[in-house]
């Protein structure tokens, strides 16, 4: 049988790699995730901006539920590396949407098969 907790690191870093590399593409700072940033915008933006930052947020939340329970962007920032997190300009707010919503159904579907995995394997 094939040891894959090494496999299991390496493929949880390049997700990681990914995640930061979309911040990086939507106007973010590329040493952090885009659920640290929407976290931390959620609760520090300028009131015009919060709610848009708190459905970016509840869309990330819902998509990782399974497995990080309540507050997956909230959690991730204040566990990041307290870097400065962006707010963007309109269009780089556009292209984060963007990539937020386009991969949310895939997230939220990989998240729960997870999850399911998980328990049954504990069962």
């Amino acid at each position: 049988m094939v040891d894959t907790s090494q496999y299991r690191g390496w493929f949880y870093s390049v997700l990681i790699a990914i995640d930061q590399l979309g911040n990086a593409l939507a106007g973010g700072y590329a040493d952090s995730t885009i659920s640290a940033r929407v976290g931390y915008n959620a609760r520090n933006s300028a009131p015009a901006m919060q709610n848009y930052w708190r459905l970016l947020e509840w869309v990330i939340d819902y998509c990782f539920l399974p497995l990080d329970g309540p507050g997956h962007c909230y959690q991730v920032y204040l566990a990041g590396n307290n870097t400065y997190y962006r707010d963007g300009s309109d269009l780089m707010r556009i292209v984060l949407s963007t990539l937020i919503l386009l991969n949310a159904m895939p997230i939220a579907v990989i998240t729960r098969i997870l999850a399911w995995h998980q328990n049954s394997h504990q069962a």
